[in-house]
């Protein structure tokens, strides 16, 4: 696992429909991107409009991706509009296909190479030659084009040494949402790129085969009608479907922003510190956490330990507030600390379930708890074990996601080694609750060490949550549930 040290250096961001958002500008982003695509990081950028926010509400995995995008920004008006009304206003759209051209002006001009991913050949082809010609000194590094299929499928390790072997600054993928982010996030580090972007069909627009609506029909919102118009078929329902999610998912959340807890004053005075609290960096949230009182909601100068969260006393708490929570969070996986949120108040809670952000947090009741879940989290992610049937198990009994990644892969290259030719390794995940698209990159490349010596590799006593989430990644297609006895 990376760790590095984690300050708050970003945008504020608003949580709505369940997904964070920076608030930023177009220049800002393109500021962003510059320093990005010159830093020696791999970082990636995620634009979300509203039908990936429809995506994402009911997918776990997506959500996940968004939140630990170095940055997020809002190419949708009727999410710039709604966020208005639910706290943190964000200042302006910033649309992907805006966003293209003045980064590849910027690359050009500053001799930064660019590698194009995703659609077809043809395309990318002639998106090239066009790019080339329109932008003075941009170099298109590479172009590939992945066959039809699953992600899962992809020779993924040979896409990302032909990226690494590029010397490419950037990366546009255009492999349409939620497949795009989906290798984003799982490959991005490997590639060596140091910025990817999923762009959707933005090449389509440099190339021509797609218009972009006029200015007045972008800067009114009415964008997805000229789109639609120009694909009834195809877009009249998913534009539909989209309609609908944004209604109900905007009065959930109005819904949830109605409620306030009733707090004495004398309860929002931090009580004193607890021993146990010596060990990590204590946070109490109080009050009414909106856009103008997040003075209620401090955020640590450093993170250098695991953070306490006290959000006893939150009696009510916005899209803002959600989404100074949102920036806490990403501040603890940058530095690979725990959080713990302690003694959440019903508000606090509620809102989390509501924004569909509480699969994100450890929510406990007490300091106690909390250190002795501090204590185990220092052991180790995996148990190994050789059963009489000749199968090597191993159970892991945590998330696996990009956090635990590192040590997930070791501790699979440990038990293909002991499983040797022919031999047969089961992953068991009883006690996992999720896993994400990262993790699942990493099962598929130990699957091919597996099959690659002969083997055979299972997954075992999946949960309900857990299964959805592998079909939905199709990481079933490879990699079965076990089927044998499992001998204690």
């Amino acid at each position: 696992m990376t760790v590095m040290n984690a300050t708050h250096s970003e945008p504020p961001m608003t949580v709505l429909l369940g997904l964070p958002f920076h608030d930023t500008t177009l220049e800002e982003t393109l500021d962003f991107c510059r320093e990005a695509m010159k830093g020696g990081e791999s970082r990636y950028l995620v634009t979300a409009n509203v039908d990936f926010t429809t995506q994402a509400y009911a997918d776990a995995d997506l959500r996940k991706i968004v939140f630990f995008a170095d940055r997020v920004v809002c190419d949708g008006m009727p999410l710039v509009w709604l966020s208005k009304v639910f706290g943190q206003a964000l200042r302006e759209r910033v649309a992907g296909s805006d966003m293209v051209p003045r980064l590849l002006e910027i690359c050009g001009r500053e001799g930064l190479p660019v590698y194009f991913f995703g659609s077809d050949l043809e395309t990318l082809i002639e998106a090239k030659k066009i790019a080339e010609e329109r932008y003075p000194g941009l170099q298109v590094v590479g172009v590939d084009s992945p066959p039809f299929g699953a992600v899962i499928e992809w020779d993924n390790e040979a896409l990302c040494e032909r990226m690494r072997a590029s010397g490419a600054k950037l990366l546009l993928a255009c492999l349409g949402c939620p497949k795009q982010e989906r290798w984003i996030y799982a490959h991005h580090r490997e590639c060596g790129i140091p910025l990817s972007i999923g762009v959707g069909a933005s090449l389509d627009f440099i190339t021509g085969k797609q218009k972009r609506a006029p200015r007045w029909m972008q800067k009114t919102g009415l964008e997805w009608f000229w789109r639609m118009a120009g694909n009834p078929s195809r877009l009249a329902k998913r534009y539909g479907h989209d309609l609908v999610f944004l209604v109900r998912a905007a009065l959930v959340q109005a819904w949830s922003q109605r409620r306030r807890g009733a707090l004495e004053l004398a309860q929002l005075n931090p009580p004193p510190l607890r021993p146990a609290a010596l060990q990590v960096t204590r946070l109490i949230w109080a009050g009414e956490l909106r856009k103008s009182e997040l003075e209620g909601a401090p955020l640590p100068e450093l993170v250098d330990k695991a953070v306490f969260l006290d959000a006893s006393r939150v009696a009510f708490i916005d899209s803002s507030g959600l989404g100074r929570l949102a920036l806490l969070i990403r501040m603890c996986r940058v530095a690979g600390k725990d959080l713990f949120v302690v003694q959440p108040s019903a508000v606090f809670r509620g809102a989390l379930e509501d924004s569909r952000m509480s699969s994100l947090v450890t929510m406990l009741d007490s300091d106690v708890e909390a250190m002795e879940r501090l204590r185990t989290a220092g052991q180790a992610v995996a148990r190994r074990e050789a059963k009489p049937g000749g199968e090597i198990w191993v159970a892991f009994d945590r998330a696996l996601d990009a956090v635990y990644h590192d040590e997930m892969i070791a501790s699979l290259e440990s038990a293909v080694a002991e499983a040797g030719e022919g031999g047969v390794l089961v992953l068991d995940l009883s006690k996992v609750g999720f896993i994400d698209s990262r993790a699942v990159g990493g099962l598929i490349r130990i699957w091919k060490k597996m099959s690659a010596q002969g083997g055979g590799m299972f997954l075992a006593h999946p949960s309900a949550e857990v299964r959805e989430i592998i079909g939905l990644l199709r990481l079933d297609k490879v990699l079965p549930e076990w089927k044998g006895e499992h001998v204690s």
